[in-house]
């Protein structure tokens, strides 16, 4: 089995380079201005959905509802490096990620995070706030936000790590919804810390918006609480 998952990761990883090498120049010209951003944004759609089938992963998922064409904060759960990619399936034309600075650090890759994405220094208080100011400009400029609430991939999944607040502060702040969103086995299609790759079935559920435009600073704990229980329980309901 193990020898299968280094095989699909060797695969993997070459699919994932390559493409991204013939991508790149378009990536970099549709993120050498603001206004085309949502153009790179369709590419990483097309990018994501073609790993995706090279890689022979086929995709479920079930929508409770139409997504919205407002901003947004989307939040999941966060097991796997795929996760990206499949968030890249339903991406906003006009969506950013917020993730770890050392994502940012990668040779080309951090092309994303010098432009559309935003970079977030975990070692920093000042420099995490730094970022949630740049997330709500993003928000303020048309565009939804995609946190991992958990702040790192967790290496008990699918069991969850208690979530952080500032993706739900930041929803309240600017009265926008939040979308709760459940990956339920990514961490078994590439698992973190492991050179493994397993073409799987993925599967996702994209939950009922919350509003939030109800709602005030001291609500934070209380929605974060709610949106962690969402997923949970959907976690625990569903098999892996």
């Amino acid at each position: 089995m193990k020898l299968k998952g280094r095989l699909g990761a060797v695969w993997f990883v070459f699919w994932f380079a390559a493409s991204f090498l013939i991508l790149y120049p378009f990536f970099a010209l549709f993120l050498s201005r603001e206004k085309w951003y949502p153009k790179a944004n369709r590419l990483r759609k097309v990018w994501a959905w073609f790993l995706v089938i090279i890689n022979f992963v086929r995709v479920k998922g079930f929508t409770e509802f139409k997504l919205p064409n407002e901003p947004a904060i989307y939040v999941s759960n966060h097991s796997s490096y795929f996760d990206i990619i499949a968030f890249g399936l339903f991406f906003p034309e006009k969506g950013c990620f917020m993730a770890k600075m050392e994502l940012a650090k990668i040779p080309m890759f951090g092309i994303f995070f010098k432009s559309v994405d935003i970079a977030v220094d975990r070692s920093s208080a000042i420099g995490a706030h730094k970022s949630f100011l740049k997330a709500a400009d993003r928000v303020k400029a048309g565009y939804s936000v995609i946190i991992f609430p958990e702040g790192t991939i967790w290496k008990f999944a699918p069991k969850l790590k208690p979530f952080k607040n500032g993706a739900f502060k930041l929803a309240i702040d600017l009265g926008v919804p939040i979308v709760p969103v459940t990956f339920y086995n990514n961490f078994k299609i590439l698992p973190d810390e492991k050179f493994e790759f397993y073409p799987r079935t993925l599967h996702y559920k994209i939950h009922r918006l919350e509003p939030t435009n109800h709602l005030k600073g001291e609500d934070c704990e209380a929605l974060r609480n709610k949106i962690f229980a969402i997923i949970e329980q959907e976690l625990n309901q569903k098999p892996n």
